[in-house]
Protein backbone atom coordinates (compact mmCIF):
# COMPACT_ATOMS: atom_id res chain seq x y z
CA UNK A 1 0.00 0.00 0.00
CA UNK A 2 2.91 2.30 0.94
CA UNK A 3 5.33 0.98 -1.36
CA UNK A 4 5.04 3.83 -4.21
CA UNK A 5 4.83 6.21 -1.50
CA UNK A 6 8.20 8.63 -0.70
CA UNK A 7 7.95 9.81 3.22
CA UNK A 8 10.14 12.88 4.63
CA UNK A 9 10.76 13.60 7.82
CA UNK A 10 9.82 17.75 8.44
CA UNK A 11 12.10 17.46 11.65
CA UNK A 12 15.22 15.93 10.26
CA UNK A 13 14.78 15.47 6.75
CA UNK A 14 15.32 11.70 7.26
CA UNK A 15 13.86 9.74 4.87
CA UNK A 16 13.69 5.77 6.82
CA UNK A 17 10.70 5.30 8.49
CA UNK A 18 8.98 2.49 10.02
CA UNK A 19 5.24 1.98 10.24
CA UNK A 20 2.56 1.36 12.88
CA UNK A 21 -1.26 0.58 12.65
CA UNK A 22 -1.19 2.28 16.56
CA UNK A 23 0.50 5.96 14.95
CA UNK A 24 -2.17 6.06 12.70
CA UNK A 25 -4.19 9.21 13.10
CA UNK A 26 -5.87 12.32 11.03
CA UNK A 27 -2.26 14.01 10.40
CA UNK A 28 -0.62 10.59 9.94
CA UNK A 29 -2.82 8.70 7.81
CA UNK A 30 -0.42 5.95 7.28
CA UNK A 31 0.94 5.98 10.73
CA UNK A 32 4.85 6.53 9.42
CA UNK A 33 6.85 7.88 11.99
CA UNK A 34 10.69 8.64 11.05
CA UNK A 35 13.43 5.98 13.07
CA UNK A 36 15.86 8.58 13.82
CA UNK A 37 13.63 11.46 15.74
CA UNK A 38 10.31 9.70 16.13
CA UNK A 39 8.29 12.71 13.80
CA UNK A 40 5.43 11.56 12.15
CA UNK A 41 6.73 11.53 8.26
CA UNK A 42 5.19 13.98 5.46
CA UNK A 43 4.68 12.76 1.88
CA UNK A 44 6.86 14.68 -0.84
CA UNK A 45 3.69 16.39 -2.17
CA UNK A 46 2.83 17.51 1.20
CA UNK A 47 6.32 18.86 1.37
CA UNK A 48 6.35 20.89 -1.88
CA UNK A 49 2.76 22.41 -0.71
CA UNK A 50 4.69 23.36 2.47
CA UNK A 51 7.94 24.85 1.03
CA UNK A 52 5.60 26.74 -1.45
CA UNK A 53 3.53 28.49 1.51
CA UNK A 54 6.57 29.25 3.32
CA UNK A 55 7.74 30.99 -0.14
CA UNK A 56 4.61 33.03 -0.24
CA UNK A 57 4.86 37.18 1.12
CA UNK A 58 3.51 37.04 4.65
CA UNK A 59 1.12 40.21 5.66
CA UNK A 60 1.92 42.00 8.59
CA UNK A 61 -1.18 43.55 10.54
CA UNK A 62 -0.67 46.35 12.61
Amino acid sequence: MTSNIHFRCPCCHGSQYRISAFDVSEKNPFGAKCIFCKSSMITLDHLAAVRFAANAVTEYRK
